[in-house]
């Protein structure tokens, strides 16, 4: 699964105050925080992450037909180069996001 890092101003209990923090997503799904004054981190459990990428699932793939259809309808020249790439590079992304979610359990 890819991690996607972001920076945002957060209130911070330890710090009383609004600080910078970082987040730390895989996927869809918010797996810490971590202060980048006082490095309080907070991380769900590898159990929870695990139900809901499991509850997500079928939502995610119940609206990629549809997905697909407005990247059709926005760029119809770019989607017949980027639909057979994607075909076989979405196998591949969702195994290792059920690799990854399933070494953090």
């Amino acid at each position: 699964m890819k991690e996607e890092l972001l920076e945002v101003a957060l209130y911070c209990a330890r710090c009383n105050s609004e600080t910078s923090h970082r987040l730390v997503y895989a996927g869809r799904l918010l797996v810490s925080t971590t202060c980048l004054v006082c490095y309080t981190k907070n991380e769900h459990e590898s159990n929870d992450l695990w139900d809901a990428y499991l509850k997500d699932l079928p939502h995610r793939i119940a609206t990629k037909p549809l997905r697909i259809w407005k990247r059709i309808l926005r760029a119809p020249a770019l989607i017949l180069w980027e639909l057979p790439k994607a075909t076989i590079r979405k196998p591949i992304g969702m195994i290792r996001e059920f690799r990854k979610l399933k070494k953090r359990n």
